[in-house]
């Protein structure tokens, strides 16, 4: 199979505000929260919502900027009052709601939300980390890759003037002196670390923890540990067959390295993206096919990087993608339930009968629960899941009556 890619788009986006202050009426809104929190020792439901998600406030606040903390399933917003720097709240998008809605839905609605928090639109917005993600099937990683990574010499104060790969095309720097540095540089392997799995070469890291990074690795792999299969929905609907592993490619870029690339304001990011992923993935990074040629600038590129470099990094939004994290965490869920039940059984072999198939046992075990939760907790099981079905984000919908008669069916 040749290199194809399954998805490329925006994976994480923080976001920041600035402004002159936080409103009185919000502030002290926020405090009744917190303190509400700090009493009960943990997470209380607020007014506030996002995305038809409530948001819940923590007893604390975070590092010594952030005053108070809102989080939901799609977004954590952490508000600080401004006073030093005039940042009074930053915003991370959860990877799972920007695959859905795209960027552009999520920035609108970031927008919206601070238009209502701060009363007004007298806020600015800045992009202060980025993420940007290509997946790509019919490739693999090996130990043999590392020498065919080629990068070049960079000094600072980039601009995104660049859109497609070429042969001696020179960055925008401050003065003669950095371009021709640059030029003497020229093309070589880059500094990495490479990813073990066993014998096997799982991937690499370029400039881990820099300004502008890299990270290669196996996906599938992760997904097989992390459980997270909603992004094959993302996957399948790009052609991938179900069955090839699949390699993320993916270039991190912190605030500093957004400033020298002139990436500042989220909606113009939008139309930077392109720029930005061009720039990394032909003047930053390549993979090539090594030659005898001692200009490791005229390698030619693998078939894998001529894939990553067609990636578009605009995104396709797949509204079907919470749905089916709610059902592979459900799945996950009731294992778990269904192995701890089962030991549990076995400790009341000498309890319940012998030929119990489950539903003694089944019995049993709702009568400890409402016992335990109202022993400790002074609530029901319906209080419990009720609340849940708050913090979650989920929309509860009553099946029809003709669903209904299917399941009984």
């Amino acid at each position: 199979m040749a290199p194809k890619i399954v998805a490329a788009g925006v994976d994480t986006l923080i976001v920041s505000a600035s402004a002159e202050g936080l409103p009185e009426e919000l502030v002290a809104s926020l405090d009744a929260c917190k303190h509400l929190a700090q009493e009960a020792d943990e997470d209380v439901a607020t007014e506030y919502t996002f995305a038809g998600q409530v948001f819940y406030c923590k007893p604390h606040g975070s590092q010594r900027h952030w005053r108070y903390i809102l989080h939901c399933p799609s977004l954590h917003l952490e508000l600080g009052l401004g006073k030093k720097n005039h940042l009074v709240a930053r915003a991370r998008f959860s990877a799972v709601y920007l695959w859905e809605g795209g960027a552009d839905g999520a920035i609108s609605a970031l927008y919206a939300l601070l238009v209502d928090l701060l009363g007004g639109e007298h806020f600015t917005l800045l992009v202060s980390e980025l993420h940007l993600c290509a997946r790509v099937a019919g490739w693999e990683p090996s130990l043999e890759d590392a020498n065919a990574f080629i990068t070049r010499g960079h000094n600072k104060t980039q601009r995104l003037d660049y859109d497609g790969p070429g042969e001696g095309d020179g960055e925008t720097d401050s003065s003669d002196s950095q371009e021709s540095q640059e030029t003497e540089t020229g093309f070589g392997l880059p500094p990495l670390s490479i990813h073990h799995n066993g014998r096997r070469c799982a991937g690499f890291d370029f400039s881990r923890g820099a300004a502008h990074a890299c990270c290669i690795y196996d996906k599938t792999k992760e997904i097989s540990k992390s459980g997270k299969q909603w992004m094959q929905e993302v996957w399948l609907r790009n052609g991938w067959d179900g069955a090839s592993r699949v390699i993320r490619v993916e270039f991190r870029y912190k605030r500093e390295a957004l400033h020298e690339l002139d990436v500042e304001e989220p909606y113009a990011m939008l139309c930077q993206l392109a720029g930005l992923w061009a720039y990394s993935t032909a003047k930053w990074l390549r993979h090539t096919i090594p030659t005898d040629d001692a200009n490791r600038g005229r390698w030619p590129l693998s078939p894998f990087w001529e894939a990553v470099q067609s990636a578009s990094c605009d995104g396709d939004p797949t509204p079907a993608v919470r749905e089916r994290k709610r059902q592979d965490d459900l799945e996950h869920i009731c294992q778990m339930v269904s192995g701890c039940s089962s030991t549990a059984r076995a400790y009341l072999a000498g309890v319940l009968p012998p030929t119990d198939g489950g539903s003694v046992f089944l019995g049993w075990f709702y009568q400890w629960m409402q016992d335990d939760l109202w022993q400790r907790h002074r609530c029901t099981f319906t209080d419990i899941w009720q609340a849940k079905v708050k913090r979650l984000g989920i929309v509860a919908t009553m099946p029809t009556t003709s669903q209904e008669g299917e399941h009984h069916a």
